[in-house]
């Protein structure tokens, strides 16, 4: 077992799927740090490095892919939305506006020490957006489930207009930079 994805997202799992290399995966509830706790932009990386600690123990020569991945506008991280009125303020809020999704990356192997944490940063600029598109948008994609209100890979195109950086990163993962690393260690 020389790969483990330590997350139950399925698009995390579709992404990982991509690389050419076999994966299982496991996770293990672990305390995340809360919005407010650390500074915005180290939030994922100590989230994703708590959540490849929790299963790397269980399964020390496995090399163990731990993410979390937040939305910052504004310096304040935005999460899922508590209901339909909070994500369609949270989209009215994105609308025009540029913000970062950064994902934060851990790679633990407990047996030889391994440990490479990163994180990825990709700017995604919204169009300015009416109440209908946003409506219609919430009428097709559940956006409840979703940190911002919005899926890139569900009819982003309804709501961005451009993405500066890795658009995986934005999905969940930074394929690039994590199947570099990856190469390095299988």
């Amino acid at each position: 077992m020389p790969l483990i994805l330590a997350s139950l997202s399925p698009r995390r799992r579709e992404l990982l799927s991509r690389l050419p290399y076999p994966f299982e995966v496991r996770s293990f509830p672990t305390r995340e740090f809360a919005d407010g706790e650390l500074p915005a932009e180290e939030l994922p990386r100590c989230n994703a490095e708590a959540k490849a600690r929790a299963v790397a123990e269980r399964f020390p020569e496995a090399v163990v892919i731990g993410a979390d991945t937040v939305i910052i506008l504004d310096r304040r991280i935005i999460g899922k939305p508590r209901d339909e009125e909070d994500a369609f303020r949270t989209l009215t809020r994105l609308s025009g506006r540029a913000h970062a999704v950064v994902t934060g990356v851990a790679l633990l192997r407990r047996s030889d020490g391994v440990r490479r944490v990163w994180s990825e940063s990709t700017v995604v600029t919204f169009k300015t957006l009416s109440p209908g598109t946003i409506r219609e948008y919430m009428e097709r994609v559940n956006v409840l489930d979703k940190a911002g209100s919005y899926a890139l890979q569900e009819h982003g195109d309804m709501l961005i207009e451009k993405v500066e950086g890795d658009a995986d990163n934005v999905v969940g993962l930074p394929l690039g930079r994590l199947a570099a690393e990856l190469g390095q260690l299988l």
